[in-house]
Protein backbone atom coordinates (compact mmCIF):
# COMPACT_ATOMS: atom_id res chain seq x y z
CA UNK A 1 0.00 0.00 0.00
CA UNK A 2 1.15 3.56 -0.83
CA UNK A 3 1.81 6.11 1.75
CA UNK A 4 -0.90 8.69 2.92
CA UNK A 5 -0.62 11.44 4.56
CA UNK A 6 -3.27 12.60 6.62
CA UNK A 7 -5.07 15.14 8.93
CA UNK A 8 -5.35 13.86 12.89
CA UNK A 9 -8.61 15.73 14.73
CA UNK A 10 -8.83 14.53 18.51
CA UNK A 11 -12.23 15.32 20.22
CA UNK A 12 -12.27 16.28 23.84
CA UNK A 13 -8.15 16.61 24.79
CA UNK A 14 -6.52 19.70 26.45
CA UNK A 15 -9.94 21.10 27.33
CA UNK A 16 -9.42 20.61 31.38
CA UNK A 17 -7.29 19.03 34.00
CA UNK A 18 -8.07 15.37 33.22
CA UNK A 19 -7.81 15.46 29.39
CA UNK A 20 -4.15 16.71 29.07
CA UNK A 21 -2.30 14.91 26.48
CA UNK A 22 1.42 16.57 26.00
CA UNK A 23 1.60 16.70 22.22
CA UNK A 24 4.74 14.83 22.32
CA UNK A 25 3.19 11.93 23.91
CA UNK A 26 0.37 11.89 21.11
CA UNK A 27 3.70 12.10 18.22
CA UNK A 28 4.99 8.94 20.44
CA UNK A 29 1.92 7.51 20.44
CA UNK A 30 1.33 8.06 16.89
CA UNK A 31 5.31 6.98 15.95
CA UNK A 32 4.80 3.37 17.61
CA UNK A 33 1.69 2.71 15.39
CA UNK A 34 3.28 2.65 12.01
CA UNK A 35 3.02 6.73 11.45
CA UNK A 36 5.98 8.82 9.93
CA UNK A 37 6.56 12.12 9.93
CA UNK A 38 4.53 13.38 12.35
CA UNK A 39 3.71 16.90 13.57
CA UNK A 40 1.22 18.31 15.70
CA UNK A 41 -0.54 21.54 15.67
CA UNK A 42 -1.52 23.55 18.74
CA UNK A 43 -2.67 21.95 22.36
CA UNK A 44 -5.68 20.79 20.63
CA UNK A 45 -5.50 17.15 19.58
CA UNK A 46 -4.28 18.21 16.05
CA UNK A 47 -1.73 16.33 14.11
CA UNK A 48 -0.40 15.23 10.58
CA UNK A 49 1.27 12.32 9.75
CA UNK A 50 2.53 9.43 7.13
CA UNK A 51 1.62 5.76 6.56
CA UNK A 52 1.07 2.92 4.94
CA UNK A 53 -1.42 1.67 6.91
CA UNK A 54 -5.11 1.30 5.75
CA UNK A 55 -7.68 4.09 7.21
CA UNK A 56 -9.23 1.73 9.32
CA UNK A 57 -6.61 -0.10 11.00
CA UNK A 58 -4.90 3.02 11.30
CA UNK A 59 -7.85 4.65 12.99
CA UNK A 60 -8.34 1.20 15.40
CA UNK A 61 -4.61 1.76 16.32
CA UNK A 62 -5.02 5.37 16.67
CA UNK A 63 -7.91 5.29 19.02
CA UNK A 64 -6.61 1.80 21.18
CA UNK A 65 -3.48 3.99 21.97
CA UNK A 66 -5.21 6.79 23.24
CA UNK A 67 -7.80 4.97 25.12
CA UNK A 68 -4.88 3.29 26.95
CA UNK A 69 -3.02 6.60 27.58
CA UNK A 70 -6.55 8.52 28.48
CA UNK A 71 -8.23 5.63 30.36
CA UNK A 72 -11.12 6.62 28.42
CA UNK A 73 -12.39 6.39 24.70
CA UNK A 74 -11.14 9.33 22.44
CA UNK A 75 -13.27 10.20 18.99
CA UNK A 76 -11.06 10.49 15.77
CA UNK A 77 -11.29 12.28 12.64
CA UNK A 78 -9.04 11.02 9.83
CA UNK A 79 -9.09 13.41 6.35
CA UNK A 80 -6.82 12.81 3.66
CA UNK A 81 -4.88 15.94 2.32
CA UNK A 82 -7.27 15.69 -0.55
CA UNK A 83 -10.01 15.84 1.57
CA UNK A 84 -8.71 18.78 3.27
CA UNK A 85 -7.96 20.33 0.19
CA UNK A 86 -11.84 19.30 -0.93
CA UNK A 87 -13.20 20.87 2.57
CA UNK A 88 -11.28 24.53 1.56
CA UNK A 89 -11.72 24.88 -1.90
CA UNK A 90 -16.02 23.62 -1.21
CA UNK A 91 -16.70 26.00 1.79
CA UNK A 92 -20.20 27.00 1.29
CA UNK A 93 -19.42 30.55 3.28
CA UNK A 94 -16.75 31.78 1.55
CA UNK A 95 -18.07 35.20 2.71
CA UNK A 96 -16.61 34.44 6.22
CA UNK A 97 -13.39 33.54 5.54
CA UNK A 98 -12.03 37.66 6.36
CA UNK A 99 -12.70 35.99 10.03
CA UNK A 100 -11.44 32.59 10.27
CA UNK A 101 -11.57 32.39 13.96
CA UNK A 102 -15.72 32.45 13.41
CA UNK A 103 -15.97 30.37 10.64
CA UNK A 104 -15.90 26.66 11.40
CA UNK A 105 -15.64 23.00 10.23
CA UNK A 106 -17.52 20.01 11.99
CA UNK A 107 -16.00 17.07 11.48
CA UNK A 108 -18.10 14.37 11.13
CA UNK A 109 -17.44 10.51 10.87
CA UNK A 110 -19.89 9.95 8.51
CA UNK A 111 -22.23 12.03 5.82
CA UNK A 112 -25.67 12.85 8.33
CA UNK A 113 -28.39 11.66 7.37
CA UNK A 114 -32.07 13.87 7.16
CA UNK A 115 -32.99 12.61 10.86
CA UNK A 116 -29.41 13.43 12.31
CA UNK A 117 -29.45 17.11 10.29
CA UNK A 118 -33.33 17.19 12.29
CA UNK A 119 -32.63 19.05 15.26
CA UNK A 120 -30.52 21.63 13.25
CA UNK A 121 -32.93 22.14 10.60
CA UNK A 122 -35.94 23.08 12.47
CA UNK A 123 -34.29 25.72 14.49
CA UNK A 124 -33.49 29.51 14.02
CA UNK A 125 -29.49 30.53 14.92
CA UNK A 126 -29.54 33.92 13.46
CA UNK A 127 -27.28 35.21 13.31
CA UNK A 128 -25.04 32.00 13.05
CA UNK A 129 -25.59 30.00 10.03
CA UNK A 130 -24.59 26.72 9.14
CA UNK A 131 -24.26 24.60 5.54
CA UNK A 132 -23.98 20.38 5.83
CA UNK A 133 -21.53 19.82 3.49
CA UNK A 134 -20.78 15.79 3.15
CA UNK A 135 -18.57 14.52 6.16
CA UNK A 136 -18.70 18.59 7.01
CA UNK A 137 -20.64 20.93 8.82
CA UNK A 138 -19.43 24.73 7.91
CA UNK A 139 -20.94 26.90 10.75
CA UNK A 140 -20.33 30.52 11.03
CA UNK A 141 -20.15 32.13 14.71
CA UNK A 142 -19.94 36.03 14.49
CA UNK A 143 -20.26 36.25 18.11
CA UNK A 144 -17.85 33.54 18.60
CA UNK A 145 -18.28 29.52 19.35
CA UNK A 146 -18.11 30.24 23.26
CA UNK A 147 -21.69 30.39 23.71
CA UNK A 148 -23.13 29.62 19.91
CA UNK A 149 -25.83 27.22 20.29
CA UNK A 150 -24.72 25.57 17.31
CA UNK A 151 -21.64 24.41 19.37
CA UNK A 152 -22.05 20.54 20.02
CA UNK A 153 -20.09 17.04 20.99
CA UNK A 154 -18.53 17.04 18.09
CA UNK A 155 -15.18 17.54 16.42
CA UNK A 156 -15.05 21.19 15.20
CA UNK A 157 -11.43 23.49 14.33
CA UNK A 158 -11.83 26.72 13.28
CA UNK A 159 -10.89 27.88 9.82
CA UNK A 160 -7.43 28.97 10.89
CA UNK A 161 -6.63 25.45 11.97
CA UNK A 162 -8.63 24.06 9.34
CA UNK A 163 -5.69 25.90 6.83
CA UNK A 164 -3.14 25.34 8.89
CA UNK A 165 -3.66 21.88 8.83
CA UNK A 166 -3.98 21.47 4.86
CA UNK A 167 -0.62 23.74 4.28
CA UNK A 168 1.36 21.21 7.36
CA UNK A 169 0.04 18.49 4.62
CA UNK A 170 1.58 19.93 1.47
Amino acid sequence: MPRVRYALLLRGVNVGPKNSLPMADLRGMLEDVGCTDVKTYVQSGNAVFETKLAEAKLTKAIEAALASYMGRPIATTLRTMKELEAIVANNPLPEHEDEPSRLCVTFLSHVPTKAELAPLAGKDFTPERFVARGREIYTWHPDGQGRSPLRGAVTTRNWNTVQKLLAMLA
